[in-house]
């Protein structure tokens, strides 16, 4: 590596810790800018497959490509500055070095982006400060490090060989930074998401420390209620502006509705139960007055997140939310705090977090995930799934209780069977009372295995209209997973 690129690149990891430190301010760092164009020109079915494969994992792969696809550009351009220090100087080498990659995120990324040139529309005038100290202090960084490491400089033996730990020392020093602020939350979200903190049999309710969490985002936006409200626009005749104070003053309902993540794979864990406080969506939009020739109700969200509905389907279910509140508390901010949208029987990629505005519109608005391929209807597909035992257990011989839980969004369930045999036999589960019609159902059976060996144990149900979940695997893309989830276990 010439001393250019090593000076390039001990300079970007730098200019990354920058950036990372700025984050902490709000700077909206580069894997954020890129993602969403990025995620736009994804093949669905690819991106489908990696969240199969992947699951939480990916985005944190993903975060950790993009910026070392940061770092690779740095390291390049450092290289190619090289000729403009020798021809000119190394100042003017320094100057392009630092306005190239400012310019070419303030002209052409951050309007891109939504931003606006500069990204005023987003940040205001602090969004190019904190880019321009990002990439001055790359270059300065690589002009320092290029002249330390420059071969040709007449120095003593025992400083030049202080010199060649300057760059491995800065560079060190750059990712101890980058990992300090960052890598706390990848290991959380590869190795911890909040769904991991429950094993055994489900309650009915899952707490809300282990309510599932899913977010297109890298950072999550964190909104302050203080200058916050909620927005009804479009073809209506009173236009609503409802501060969070005016939102929770409207008679309120509560309801305990399941959410499932369409990524969700057969027996994975993306499922989980509260109780939303709200006002109901068709409430809302009374107190709008849709007007003639209205079709569509189309939600925009704080991070970019839009999402649709026909209009007659929100005013004809009365449970579509706009909720505040999970079993008693205001909703944090990872749940979408101040107000999300709780749309149950379908998916939850149908209930944008950290809401601003409500568009009754003539037309439905793409939404997010609908422009990769997803289902544009994301109706809940009928699952269940084995919690107890685990898959692999080891199991004594006598009665072996069995437990998990069941869902078909509101088409309720009527009934769970489960198979001992890999499929060749069916017996039926004893279902619990459901908490509402929009929730799941747990179910229990005991289990006498007949000798020890190996087994295949397996689950199905039929949904409240009689039909019986479907064996056929599919993946998640792009309607959400099919098939009987099935555990393997050994008796001893």
């Amino acid at each position: 590596m010439t001393r250019a690129a090593l000076a390039g690149l001990v300079g970007g990891i730098v200019g990354i810790a920058v950036m990372e430190l700025a984050a902490l301010a709000g700077l909206q760092p580069l894997p954020a800018l890129v993602q969403e164009p990025l995620l736009s020109h994804l093949p669905g079915p690819l991106f489908g497959f990696l969240i199969d494969t992947l699951q939480h994992a990916g985005k944190v792969l993903e975060e950790i490509g993009l910026l070392l696809a940061m770092l690779a550009v740095l390291t390049a351009l450092g290289a190619v500055a090289e000729p403009v220090a020798r021809r000119s100087s190394a100042g003017a080498a320094t100057l392009a070095l630092a306005a190239v990659p400012w310019l070419l995120i303030c002209l052409v990324l951050l309007p891109l982006t939504g931003q606006g040139f500069f990204g005023l529309r987003g940040g205001g005038v602090l969004t190019p400060v904190a880019w321009a100290l990002v990439f001055v202090v790359d270059a300065a960084t690589w002009r320092a490090v290029r002249e330390e490491v420059d071969p040709t400089a007449t120095v003593d033996p025992g400083r030049r060989r202080l010199l060649r730990l300057l760059p491995a020392g800065v560079a060190a020093g750059g990712l101890v930074l980058i990992g300090a602020i960052r890598a706390p939350d990848w290991l959380r979200q590869a190795f911890a998401p909040p769904e991991s903190g429950l094993s055994g049999p489900v309650p009915a309710i899952t707490p809300v420390r282990d309510f599932y969490q899913v977010t297109k985002n890298f950072q999550d936006p964190v909104v302050p209620v203080s200058g916050w409200a909620l927005r009804v626009t479009g073809l209506v005749g009173r236009p609503l502006h409802l501060t969070y104070a005016d939102l929770t003053a409207i008679p309120p309902v509560t309801e305990a509705v399941t959410l499932e993540c369409i990524s969700n794979d057969v027996g994975g864990p993306l499922m989980s139960t509260g109780r939303f406080t709200g006002v109901p969506l068709r409430d809302l939009l009374a107190m709008a007055e849709p007007g003639t020739g209205a079709r569509a109700v189309n939600f925009r969200a704080r991070d970019g997140y839009t999402e649709t509905l026909p209009l007659a389907t929100a005013l004809a279910e009365p449970s579509i939310l706009v909720a505040y509140r999970l079993d008693g508390q205001p909703l944090l901010p990872a749940h979408g705090f101040p107000a999300r949208m709780v749309i149950p029987g379908r998916y939850g990629m149908k209930g944008p977090k950290w809401l601003d505005q409500i568009e009754v519109a003539a037309t439905p608005l793409e939404g997010f995930w609908e422009e990769q391929g997803w289902d544009p209807q994301a109706v809940v597909r009928t699952t269940s799934r084995i919690d107890s035992p685990r898959n692999g257990a080891i199991l004594r011989p006598g009665s072996v209780p069995l437990a998990g839980v069941a869902f078909a969004g509101t088409r309720g369930i009527q009934a769970v069977e489960w198979s001992a045999d890999g499929g060749r036999s069916w017996s039926p589960a004893e279902l619990a009372t459901p908490l509402s019609p929009l929730t799941w159902v747990l179910w229990r059976a005991t289990w006498i295995p007949g000798r020890p060996g190996e087994y295949r144990l397996m689950v199905r149900a039929r949904d409240g209209h009689g039909q019986l979940q479907t064996r056929d695997p599919a993946p998640t893309f792009p309607g959400g997973a099919t098939g009987y989830h099935a555990i393997s276990v050994s008796v001893t």
